[in-house]
């Protein structure tokens, strides 16, 4: 079933200084769940596969720099959002060149090895990055990380 609404772009309260979109219905009586939830959203048109999270004000998905940079849209705006529940596991896509210097540095198992909310989110900090330089400095940074553990 999709939801079709219009929502606010928020300051998560908290820790966490993330700019996030709330869903205005419970996702316990949705989804019967009060924990984390895989869907497919469309936000002004644009589709992104994402997840729900939840917090004390309600489940919402992180406003982040994918959708940002599609809606071009800052906090305070509103967006039209349609989300559905995802059913199928979602495959997480590393990119070869990241997936090299991993095998090279032979710590791609120790990636692979995490949550995968944990890989999507490296992923995507590394992808996003608009210069090839800030790539390689992030991909370096990651490896390091890995070391240490």
């Amino acid at each position: 079933m999709d939801y079709e609404f219009e929502s606010e772009i928020k300051m998560l309260e908290g820790k966490m200084k993330w700019k996030v979109v709330y869903f205005p219905y419970s996702a316990r009586e949705v989804f019967n769940t009060n924990g984390k939830v895989s869907v497919q959203i469309t936000v002004d048109g644009h589709e992104f596969d994402h997840t729900l999270l939840p917090s004390k004000n309600g489940h919402y998905f992180v406003y982040n720099e994918f959708i940002r940079r599609a809606v071009h849209k800052e906090l305070g705006d509103k967006l039209h959002v349609v989300l559905k529940k995802c059913e199928e596991n979602r495959n997480i896509v590393l990119p070869d060149y990241i997936s090299k210097s991993l095998e090279d540095h032979h710590i791609l198992n120790t990636f692979l090895t995490q949550p995968d909310y944990i890989k999507r989110e490296q992923i995507n900090y590394i992808e996003i990055a608009k210069k090839e330089e800030t790539k390689t400095n992030r991909v370096i940074a990651l490896i390091n990380k890995l070391q240490d553990k």
